[in-house]
């Protein structure tokens, strides 16, 4: 039973005053508003039209009925309207989860031109030390950097970013300069990370193939920026985003070793999004501005210390 359609006829009937003129409107035929109508007062158990041949009426029941299924129906109406408006428009709080490494180095200017261009949304942003963490949080859209296996998510890719391997002079002077990777078995190598999986850093064999390293150090943390001033500061070999040490490479403050034909260590940075029926327009112009700037290459594109 379709509360609306009865409702709607009837207030039709009320404001057209009569069936056939009603009818036109509705694109129903008169028999049909009239079952309609019908219904309505069975259903309700009162009468609300006084139907004479010539013309029809309101019952006091039906007074009260037209007035409240006027507003009602009035109020659906402005409902539909701001919600399809909501849907098409741009607009609303946008909650971005992003690794907060990238958060603090990259994506702050970004983030600000977007606000700029669509200042009808509100940017939430939560900064995670993980990618596993991004999308535990309800969140609208993730940033991640590394492998996320989820069946439950999109993952767009976007770029790939470099860690490039560095350290001071002033360490380099004093324990030598690792010219291979197995070298780095005598070096302190500063940890980023909190598990045992990134004590492990990759590199090209020589052959096609990916062999891994265990190095060991004196520091391990969780953030690139307990790891950088360590490295600053002459304390050990540092593996980071080209993104966090490239000023640093081309100030001299840091020197690159072993270089990119040796290191292995490609990451994709990827946008996360719930997979949905209707994409939210927020969601969407975010997606497609992140996508504007990193394309064709991402802003860290070319940090290496050649370009000292």
């Amino acid at each position: 039973m379709d509360k609306w359609a009865e409702l709607s006829a009837f207030v039709a009937v009320v404001d057209h005053e009569g069936f056939a003129p009603a009818a036109r409107t509705q694109q129903v035929s008169p028999s049909g508003l009239s079952r309609l109508v019908s219904n309505l007062e069975d259903r309700l158990g009162v009468r609300l039209l006084n139907r004479t041949t010539r013309r029809i009426s309101l019952t006091e029941a039906g007074e009260r009925m037209f007035a409240h299924g006027k507003t009602i129906l009035s109020e659906l109406r402005d409902a539909e309207a701001e919600v399809t408006n909501l849907s098409s428009t741009p607009r609303g709080r946008l909650r971005v989860s992003c690794v907060r490494t990238l958060a603090e180095r990259q994506m702050g200017p970004i983030f600000a031109e977007f606000m700029v261009k669509y200042p009808d949304i509100s940017l939430d942003i939560r900064e995670h030390a993980h990618p596993h963490e991004l999308v535990a949080e309800s969140v609208d859209v993730a940033l991640i950097t590394g492998e996320l296996d989820s069946s439950s998510h999109i993952i767009r890719s976007v770029a790939k970013f470099k860690r490039l391997i560095c350290a001071a002079p002033a360490y380099l002077q004093a324990h030598g300069v690792p010219v291979k990777p197995q070298d780095l078995k005598n070096h302190n190598c500063l940890e980023f990370g909190n598990n045992s999986q990134r004590q492990r850093w990759r590199f090209h064999d020589g052959n096609g193939a990916i062999e891994e390293h265990w190095v060991t150090g004196r520091l391990r943390a969780s953030t690139a920026d307990t790891i950088l001033p360590a490295a600053l500061a002459g304390i050990g070999i540092c593996r980071l985003a080209n993104f966090v040490v490239g000023p640093h490479l081309q100030s001299g403050e840091l020197v690159e070793l072993l270089g990119e034909d040796v290191v292995a260590d490609d990451v994709p940075f990827a946008i996360v999004y719930t997979a949905k029926r209707h994409l939210a327009p927020k969601v969407r112009v975010f997606i497609d501005h992140v996508v504007d700037v990193f394309t064709p290459l991402p802003p860290w594109s070319g940090i290496s210390s050649a370009a000292n």
